[in-house]
């Protein structure tokens, strides 16, 4: 009886812990790159992480690349400081801290901070490789390994460029996909039908597409497509998504379209 009554302790604490997690932000606001712009914090820094989070954001993206000696870094650029990041070790990168003092943080240091809360997602951008699937696979099979070590995957979504990372993480996660199509550049996997052929869920283009392709956007619905748009900065761009009832809006300026919908973090 002992044995039972400790079995079934845990099991309702796991259900506990399990459910804390969907105690989200009820609001389609999505940081990029952090909470950053507003307080002047650098991009994809952990101090850009807490600020998202104290801010009430639904989610908080960050950028992620592996380095020569197979660290996950969470950067934006391909360089730091005149450093290709992907070609150099992560102790020559760390060299050269952000402007707040901090280190370019590792992928596993941000999950660290990730788990500590349960009202905010994380939107992992993986910095695929469009021209290599080789690369991209390796950095795909990297972060899911990391995010399982954290025990941190009931946080995250992703997105990328890279078909068949996409599809890795798809079958891989189960969680979220987003594909991003190409930055500024028009691709035919981008449209409707190609989304729908390679079995996406859920795109994140870029605003200037929506805006060049605004029947695209019926068709999504219509199909359930889980649609975010990014940067969108301006205040008539964010009027524009939120009339349209995008699912997420991704910016930089979280505070102003968190108050633009009214929403104050409980």
């Amino acid at each position: 009886m002992k044995k039972i009554l400790i079995f079934i302790t845990l099991i309702l604490g796991i259900g506990s812990a399990s459910a804390q997690v969907f105690n989200l932000h009820k609001n389609c606001v999505i940081s990029h790159r952090g909470a950053w712009k507003e307080k002047g914090l650098p991009q994809n820094s952990i101090a850009s992480w807490r600020e998202a989070v104290r801010l009430g954001c639904h989610g908080s993206e960050c950028d992620v690349h592996i380095t020569a000696d197979d660290s996950l870094v969470v950067t934006h650029d391909l360089t730091h400081h005149g450093l290709r990041v992907r070609e150099s070790k992560y102790a020559e990168l760390i060299k050269f801290p952000l402007k707040n003092g901090e280190k370019m943080p590792t992928f596993r240091e941000y999950l660290t901070e990730v788990v500590k809360q349960h009202r905010t997602k994380l939107i992992v951008d993986v910095k695929m490789d469009m021209q290599s699937d080789e690369y991209t696979l390796r950095l795909c099979r990297a972060i899911v390994q990391a995010i399982e070590e954290k025990g941190a995957m009931e946080w995250c979504e992703f997105l990328g460029s890279n078909i068949k990372g996409l599809q890795y993480l798809q079958e891989r996660t189960g969680r979220r996909v987003a594909y991003l199509g190409q930055w500024r550049d028009e691709v035919p996997d981008m449209h409707p039908d190609k989304v729908k052929e390679h079995g996406f869920t859920s795109i994140d283009y870029q605003n200037i597409f929506y805006f060049a392709h605004p029947e695209w956007i019926k068709t999504f619905n219509k199909r359930n497509i889980h649609l975010n748009a990014w940067t969108i900065n301006r205040e008539e761009d964010m009027e524009w998504f939120l009339k349209r009832k995008f699912d997420y809006i991704t910016t930089d300026y979280p505070a102003a379209l968190l108050k633009k919908i009214g929403y104050k973090a409980k």
